[in-house]
């Protein structure tokens, strides 16, 4: 990829000559006007013809310099929009077009020519490239699972939802909650869990969690409800670090669809203190814009899980994987 940077007095001055330096393709990666300045500065990017990689006077294959389909051309300037409406930013725009190659949207071409739907398998193909989704497993016996995350982002439905499709799938299961300050915290929770017939155990500090899951059954299914963590206050953090790092317990990230990009990622660089490896999704039907979880996956490398789609606790959380987020991000994408 070719980096450029170009100064000038204003943004479509600036513009104009990376569309004459790079061509309409170019990426812009990054835009900085100082305040106080007159000038405007913006970093843009563009992937080499492949002939700029062979040496002067040398005869490139036949197919090195073939004229590019069209339709890829399409499908990349589609691609890039889609992910500019979600707010994501450039520099991981550009980075999650670089790992899908010209073999990958030949292959989306070869399967779909004829028909108007490119867009879909690309995206598909370009999430499948770069995250990775790795879903919750109901089945599995060892699941003890903490939810951790900022106060109101569906913590607590999250696990009445968890909750309601172990019991549903006729599983046993364990439901704790360390959230006793927040005024009707426990009460909420205990409305989901007497309906189905859980009795929801509550624990106070390290000590009183690990007392209470020694005397779960191997076999049960635990589910952790945490108080909502602002990951600014260093008392509150260190409150719920001190339980999420009790062994044989899978701490998962809640995060809510919609939020800014930049903040999603401070967010999740500072619970990354905790052993965290997966995103758990809420909110998603009340957004229209999923750049937040993106840059904040990318960013740290974590994983994702599962979405909740919807405020009904019988509703049950879906498996993100990249056809659903294909979906999600096709929705709405202008």
């Amino acid at each position: 990829m070719r980096l450029r940077t170009f100064t000038a007095s204003d943004m479509p001055s600036a513009m104009q000559m990376v569309r004459e330096a790079l061509g309409e393709d170019a990426i812009i990666l990054a835009t900085d006007s100082k305040p106080g300045s007159r000038q405007v500065t913006v970093t843009a990017a563009i992937e080499p013809n492949d002939e700029d990689s062979y040496p002067p006077n040398f005869k490139a294959p036949e197919s090195k310099i073939q004229n590019p389909d069209p339709l890829i051309t399409d499908i990349k300037f589609e691609l890039q929009n889609i992910l500019r409406f979600h707010n994501l930013p450039e520099i991981f725009v550009a980075r999650l077009l670089q790992k899908i190659s010209h073999n990958d949207f030949l292959e989306v071409i070869s399967k779909r020519r004829g028909s108007e739907e490119l867009f879909r398998p690309a995206l598909e193909k370009l999430l499948a490239r770069n995250f990775v989704f790795e879903p919750l497993r109901f089945s599995t016996q060892e699941l003890r699972l903490m939810l951790v995350g900022v106060p109101g982002i569906g913590k607590t439905l999250t696990i009445a939802k968890l909750a309601t499709k172990l019991a549903m799938d006729k599983q046993s299961v364990a439901v704790i909650t360390t959230d006793n300050n927040r005024a009707g915290g426990i009460e909420q929770l205990q409305a989901f869990t007497s309906i189905l017939g859980i009795e929801l155990q509550t624990a106070n500090g390290r000590a009183d969690l690990e007392k209470i899951l020694k005397s779960i059954p191997a076999r049960t299914r635990v589910l952790i409800d945490t108080a909502g963590c602002s990951p600014y206050d260093e008392s509150e953090f260190f409150e719920l670090k001190s339980i999420a790092t009790i062994p044989n317990l899978e701490p998962v990230m809640v995060l809510p669809a919609g939020g800014d990009s930049m903040e999603a990622i401070d967010m999740v660089e500072i619970f990354g203190d905790l052993p965290i490896r997966r995103l758990l999704v809420t909110k998603a039907d009340t957004t229209r814009r999923f750049g937040g979880i993106l840059a904040a996956s990318i960013a740290h490398g974590l994983g994702f899980c599962n979405i909740s789609r919807s405020a009904s606790i019988t509703d049950s959380l879906h498996m993100l994987e990249p056809a659903l987020l294909a979906q999600m991000l096709l929705k709405y994408k202008n």
